[in-house]
């Protein structure tokens, strides 16, 4: 009797035991604070920034104008890979890329995210916040994740001008970090100009992806807007995508 009631005992301590072991490991995470959340994201962004230059990937960017009726007036389709010469060297390797008078009329002859939209992809790094004033706005859920959004307005009189010269403009519109990595996953918004820039930019989504486990990198960028051109109007659609993200070392 006394071994079976001993038995008993050690049998209902071990399920106590798998009962609350479980209950931690299902428990959620303590959740930051708007502020935390966008502290570690500010810190993150400089090492994506670093991060990407250690991925090879593909990218393939198309750019079109309409005219009347919605007719196509000028297309751009560029294809590339970013990768690594024999010497290791950062390389883009041009796959495809048609002659097309929209190279001109964008104002640059090698299209990619910046000289598109006007942003940098990584955009918010700590050097930068002292431009902005950000805003929580709401803890929001995007498909699977649980994210805060915040606004993102520049400081215009803080903005410095040799940044406007080397192709890099201020953003204005909201950006969402998950409550996991701490990272930004999505922007939306638009590179803010003023009458005296000879540059316009439409309005934009961009996505991340988590490519491998610890970064999200640029997966999809896309734009359709009118374009406040100083002679005309421009009606513009841009999609940037990016895919088969390989890390350096698993090259080797």
């Amino acid at each position: 009797m006394k071994r079976r009631y001993c038995a008993l005992v050690v049998s209902l301590l071990a399920n106590i035991f798998l009962y609350t072991s479980a209950a931690a490991q299902s428990s959620p995470q303590p959740s930051l604070s708007p502020g935390d959340a966008l502290a570690r994201a500010v810190e993150n962004e400089a090492k994506l920034k670093s991060a990407e230059g250690d991925f090879s990937y593909h990218v393939e960017i198309r750019v079109r104008t309409f005219g009347e009726a919605g007719s196509v007036t000028g297309q751009l389709h560029r294809v590339s890979e970013m990768t690594y010469d024999d010497l290791g060297n950062r390389t883009e390797k041009i796959l495809e890329y048609p002659p097309s008078r929209l190279s001109l009329l964008i104002g640059t002859l090698k299209p990619d995210f910046k000289s598109l939209v006007g942003v940098d992809p990584f955009f918010l790094t700590a050097d930068q916040l002292p431009l902005y004033t950000i805003r929580f706005v709401e803890r929001q859920k995007i498909d699977e994740l649980n994210t805060y959004a915040f606004d993102v307005e520049p400081i215009e009189q803080k903005w410095p001008a040799k940044r406007k010269e080397q192709g890099e403009f201020p953003f204005k519109g909201r950006i969402w970090i998950d409550d996991q990595d701490f990272q930004i996953v999505k922007m939306e918004g638009r590179a803010t100009t003023t009458k005296k820039d000879s540059q316009r930019f439409p309005k934009f989504e961009h996505y991340r992806e988590n490519v491998d486990g610890r970064h999200w990198l640029p997966s999809f960028v896309y734009a359709k807007d009118v374009l406040d051109m100083p002679r005309f109007d421009l009606p513009i659609e841009i999609q940037i995508k990016y895919t088969g993200y390989r890390h350096r070392q698993a090259r080797r």
